[in-house]
């Protein structure tokens, strides 16, 4: 969580393998932006989205990476919200498949809705393992306002929080900057 009168979160020079960072954003921008970072520096991708990945294709122009789409329709590369089993093999799959992955993990709320609250919690700390374990990097962005205040608390413990700036900033800015010293800011980042 950002410290009060803080204005920027900093994360590092860059996300550090190894690490599971819950992005609280309403949109996946800043994590796709972390994720294009990451691509960039020789990390393979794999994405679990609820959202159709052509659509996620032609706007974030992440074609690189394996993409997981959470829905009902059956086919491949795609997978069933409530078959968290399956779920969790085909991550620790990729993630033990080679080195240097990256992993955004963009629907939990969406799993959590369809799965229960604290089936998801026990997921993510599985996951969390994997994570710690293969040193991956673990992006989870999630709108904060999809779940309580105890939940999202229970959340943040178990990952490291990023809170870009506020939504709606007419600024053109990326919401990631590089500072002079190449550590990573969320810029305009505020405190709930």
């Amino acid at each position: 969580m950002t410290p009060a009168g803080s204005s920027a979160y900093v994360i590092g020079s860059e996300p550090k393998p190894g690490n599971v960072y819950l992005v609280e954003e309403r949109r996946p921008k800043v994590s796709f932006e972390l994720l294009d970072q990451e691509l960039s520096a020789g990390y393979e991708g794999l994405i679990v989205t609820r959202d159709y990945p052509k659509k996620l294709v032609s706007e974030h122009g992440i074609g690189d990476s394996k993409m997981l789409w959470l829905t009902n329709l059956v086919g491949d590369g795609r997978i069933n919200p409530t078959a968290i089993g399956i779920l969790m093999s085909q991550v620790r799959n990729f993630i033990e498949g080679s080195r240097n992955t990256v992993v955004v993990l963009d629907g939990l709320d969406y799993l959590i809705t369809l799965n229960t609250f604290d089936r998801m919690l026990q997921f993510m700390h599985q996951l969390r393992d994997s994570v710690v374990t293969n040193d991956c990097i673990l992006i989870v962005p999630m709108d904060p306002r999809t779940v309580g205040q105890r939940e999202l608390a229970l959340l943040e413990r178990c990952m490291e929080p990023i809170i870009p700036r506020a939504e709606g900033d007419a600024q053109e800015e990326s919401a990631i900057s590089s500072g002079e010293s190449g550590v990573l800011r969320l810029l305009d980042a505020h405190p709930r």
